[in-house]
């Protein structure tokens, strides 16, 4: 408990600073090493170490070895290293159940746009006001058509199908005053440019999350060893009396 609630300050107080595990530095790699990934890991390492000095001082006499007595220590160290981080697994459960409600990709994130419940304030409004450029933003009826085979294409991945595309070209050309062959390459540079920022955007995910798990699991792993060796430091502390 000592371990989970001084590891928990610790990182609240870290990102509170700002401090992020991984941060997206670039455009193209997040970075691996960063403030807050060295802060995470010495906060790990300062929690565990607290709980396992704590549950060290805490055993109690037992006539037995010394080496037997280390080796308690470590076992009980160990132990408190284990609980901390099913109840730190628990908390990032629920956390993640939070964020995973509102965390849904969307070409809104790709453009700097928020969804809204209007179609004209949504991602798909702006694709169809460089659709129809330099012609005026055209009549309800035609934006609401061409809104909706936009998003109905993107909600099969990014790609409109060919009815659609063809229909959706007649309504650029109709409104645009182009050609039709140059509103079906407006409507696929359209496509393709989304095509392009969502797979940008899901493979900066996935580094970042690979380097995430990274630390997470380096952090881990030093601070099961601390936590052991406090609790033998202070196990032997306290056998002398200290």
């Amino acid at each position: 408990v000592a371990a989970t609630a001084v590891t928990f300050f610790l990182l609240t107080l870290g990102s509170g600073f700002g401090l992020m595990l991984v941060r997206p530095s670039t455009a193209s790699v997040p970075a691996f090493l960063t403030g807050g990934a060295i802060y995470f890991f010495a906060a790990q390492s300062f929690g565990f170490a607290a709980g396992g000095h704590l549950v060290g001082r805490l055993l109690g006499p037992i006539a037995e070895s010394h080496r037997q007595e280390e080796f308690r220590a470590a076992a009980h160290g160990f132990a408190s290293w284990a609980v901390t981080v099913l109840a730190t697994l628990a908390m990032v459960a629920f956390a993640g159940l939070a964020v995973a409600n509102n965390a849904g990709m969307s070409a809104g994130a790709l453009y700097g746009t928020m969804s809204a419940k209007t179609g004209e304030s949504t991602p798909a409004g702006y694709l169809v006001d460089r659709l129809f450029r330099p012609g005026g933003p055209g009549s309800d009826a035609t934006r609401g058509e061409a809104l909706r085979i936009l998003d109905a294409g993107l909600a099969r991945g990014e790609e409109i199908a060919p009815d659609d595309r063809e229909r959706l070209g007649a309504i650029v050309s109709r409104q645009a005053g182009v050609s039709r062959d140059e509103a079906l390459s407006r409507i696929d540079r359209a496509q393709a440019e989304v095509q392009a920022k969502t797979r940008h955007a899901a493979d900066v995910a996935r580094r970042t999350a690979a380097y995430a798990s990274l630390w997470i699991a380096l952090s881990l792993l030093f601070a099961a060893i601390v936590a052991s060796f406090a609790a033998v430091l202070a196990r032997n502390e306290d056998a002398k009396g200290f």
